[in-house]
Formats: C-alpha cells, sequence, structure tokens
C-alpha cells in the first residue's frame, strides 16, 4: 500500500509546513497540494527538516485525485441523518484496518481550513473520517487531524494483506449495479447515490477480488435474466382472446 497525502487549497504555510513534517514522520510518498493559496517558500519554515517534502510537492488541480485507488476523505461534519450517505464517516482506528488491506495507492484528502470539504468533493472518495471529539467544537486543525489519523493508521501494522479488490472490479460492479437498477425502473435521482453507496460499502468492507467479481457475476446474469425476459414478450406477444 502506497499513502500520499491532499491538501485541498491550503491558506496557511504553517499548515502546511507541520503537514510536510508529518509526511517525513511516517515515511509517506508525497505531499499533493491542490490549488494552495501559500507562499510556499513561507511554508518551508514550519517544515523544518522537512523543507525537501514542500519543495517536491505536487501543485494540481482536484482532478489529479482520481488516480488514487482509494481517496480519502476527511470532515469535521459527519453525517446526521441515517440518509445522508456523502457524510457517513468512520473513525480513523477504523480506518487503519480498510487501508493496509488494499494493494495500490490511497491519498488521504485535508478539506480547507475555512470550510473543509464540500458534499461534491466527498462524494468522489472512496470513504470518509472523522475525528470525534468530547465537545462541540469538532473542527480540528488540519494538521493536528492528519497526526491523529497516521498514527492510528500505523500503531498497529500487523493487519493481514487481503486479495482487496482493484479499483477496476469496483468501477466494473457499479456499473452493473447501475444498469440492473435502471432495468428495474430505480428512479433516476436515486442513481448516484446508489453509485457512492456501493462505493463505500465495499471500501469500508474490504472486499476482496472474489467478492467483488461474485457480485458483479450476480448483477449481470439478473441483467440478462431480465433483458432475455423482456426480449421474449416482445418477440412473442400474446394473442389477444377471442
Amino acid at each position: 500500500m502506497r499513502l500520499s497525502v491532499a491538501v485541498c487549497e491550503p491558506m496557511y504555510e504553517v499548515n502546511v509546513g507541520h503537514i510536510a513534517r508529518l509526511v517525513m514522520n511516517f515515511g509517506l510518498d508525497e505531499l499533493i497540494l491542490v490549488n494552495p493559496k501559500v507562499d510556499l517558500s513561507k511554508a518551508r519554515i514550519f517544515a523544518a527538516h522537512a523543507a525537501h517534502i514542500v519543495d517536491n510537492a505536487k501543485l494540481v488541480e482536484f482532478d489529479y485525485l482520481k488516480r488514487f485507488d482509494m481517496l480519502i476523505g476527511t470532515t469535521s461534519v459527519p453525517a446526521r441523518r441515517r440518509g445522508n450517505i456523502v457524510r457517513d464517516a468512520i473513525q480513523p482506528k477504523e480506518l487503519a484496518g480498510i487501508i493496509n488491506s488494499i494493494h495500490g495507492n490511497a491519498c488521504i484528502l485535508l478539506g480547507r481550513e475555512s470550510i473543509g470539504l464540500t458534499n461534491e468533493e466527498l462524494e468522489r472518495c472512496s470513504i470518509v473520517v472523522s475525528i470525534d471529539t468530547p465537545t462541540e467544537y469538532k473542527a480540528l486543525n488540519i494538521s493536528h487531524a492528519l497526526a491523529i489519523i497516521l498514527y492510528e493508521i500505523y500503531r498497529d501494522s500487523t493487519h493481514s494483506i487481503r486479495d482487496s479488490a482493484s479499483k477496476h472490479e469496483i468501477e466494473l460492479l457499479k456499473d452493473y449495479a447501475i444498469r440492473l437498477a435502471r432495468l428495474s425502473m430505480v428512479r433516476e435521482h436515486k442513481i448516484p447515490m446508489l453509485n457512492l453507496a456501493i462505493e463505500r460499502v465495499v471500501s469500508r468492507g474490504m472486499a476482496t477480488s472474489k467478492e467483488v467479481m461474485l457480485l458483479v457475476t450476480l448483477f449481470r446474469s439478473a441483467i440478462n435474466a431480465i433483458e432475455s425476459k423482456s426480449y421474449n414478450i416482445n418477440a412473442n406477444p400474446a394473442k389477444d382472446i377471442q
């Protein structure tokens, strides 16, 4: 598993510097800055011995993050309603087993210091993590939040590596599920949430390649059965009763 850290539109050099130090502390692969609003030369001051992490940071647009097998969003405002799939978050200790089970590359995405990540950005995440605090004030500094998340991921590295489903296999499962939903006359406005629900369930459940492909086979068989039945009805319409 390769793990990177991305920050969405960071505004303060001190946060970028401290995050760079964490990237170095935990031996991660890279720091990614999505449309940064900071002076990186000043951020180097706060990075101390990790200044080279700032120097080598990738400056990108949000779409760059699509390349990761798992994109992990963060939020201080998790779902309060059961139907809010977008902000349905897990705790960092739950994330550890999930992230250590994948073979590909993953990225922890930190939100803006002011408003965090938008719903639209969270929808593009495979999973969302939130840190619960004992007070009503839930918003942590982004570098502090990252430190907690990384500590939970790496404090127990004994999780067994499973033959986890690849990004391609998960996308295949979602494609078949959406085809089946449309054939089953599921209302179109529910399709995006169904797509996201499958992504989150598979990611949280650490589904294996075999498990996902069994579901793909099931959905494909159901689609073939429905389409075959529809063809037979159209090809052989019932005769009018005399």
